[in-house]
């Protein structure tokens, strides 16, 4: 490798790292991009070998995409969950203030604050429904140590049984959506503010009007129970599909991800990198 060549990827690398550092989804996979070619140009100077060079660029792959294969296989999804009391992450969760008054200015009332039980992981849920019922509004807290994410989710209901949501979940979501849940996920959303605007657009686009949705009752039990439903509806979903198998022929209330299941999960991380 002559100077050029180190200069070349060190060029790149700062570029991706640079990068890394923005908060948008774009610039983030461009920057993991710049990363991965200055790993395999600096594989391919070194050895003179496009062989090695191809090895060290499908190894940023599949490495990764088996440890998470590994890690799906282990866990385990109880089948029926439930809501129960919670008291807010503040010290994790700085934003939680911030939102939770955008969503109020936005014409949200707050009604409920709760864990998801059980779970192998901490999910923090803080409920809010507008005020004409015709969306409700959440905001939830994920994490496993000190680790953590959180993501706003509007949802409205239609007359005829079909559910359209609105929400920027960071991650790929493991989990495929009942066909009745029409989902649009908007990373490109700011804040709280242009978020709601989104599932405003979203609804329009499809032709869905206000008169065409189902006003729900604006009560802290109510709230809950439509959240709670929306999960386990999900989870049956998946059972039914195959992409969630019973840990043991005995065992009716403990799942773990099938090889269908787990594959699906893999392939849709693959695409959120690529794309």
């Amino acid at each position: 490798m002559d100077l050029r060549e180190l200069l070349g990827c060190f060029v790149l690398m700062l570029g991706g790292l640079a990068l890394l550092q923005f908060n948008g989804i774009p610039s983030r996979k461009l920057g993991m991009a710049l990363l991965w070619l200055a790993s395999g140009l600096g594989a391919y100077f070194l050895t003179d070998s496009v062989l090695l060079a191809g090895v060290m660029l499908l190894a940023w792959i599949f490495f990764p995409l088996w440890e998470m294969v590994f890690v799906l296989r282990k866990l385990r999804v109880p089948r029926h969950r439930e809501l129960a009391d919670a008291r807010a992450p503040r010290d994790e969760f700085e934003e939680l203030g911030d939102m939770t008054q955008a969503l109020v200015e936005a014409g949200f009332e707050q009604l409920d604050e709760c864990r998801l039980r059980p779970a192998q992981h901490e999910q923090y849920y803080r409920i809010f429904v507008r005020e004409d019922g015709l969306t409700q509004a959440t905001i939830g807290y994920i994490a496993q140590g000190p680790i953590g994410f959180h993501f706003v989710a509007f949802t409205s209901n239609g007359k005829d049984g079909r559910r359209w949501v609105t929400w920027d979940y960071p991650l790929t979501y493991g989990l495929v959506m009942p066909p009745t849940m029409a989902v649009y996920r908007a990373l490109h959303c700011r804040d709280v503010t242009e978020l709601y605007q989104a599932h405003l657009d979203f609804l329009e686009v499809n032709d869905v009007r206000p008169d065409d949705l189902a006003a729900g009752e604006r009560t802290r039990e109510a709230a809950r129970a439509r959240l709670e439903e929306t999960l386990n509806q999900q989870i049956e979903y998946n059972i039914s599909r195959g992409y969630l198998a019973p840990v043991t022929e005995q065992d009716a209330e403990n799942f773990c991800y099938s090889w269908r299941g787990t594959l699906y999960v893999a392939g849709q991380v693959l695409r959120d990198l690529l794309f």
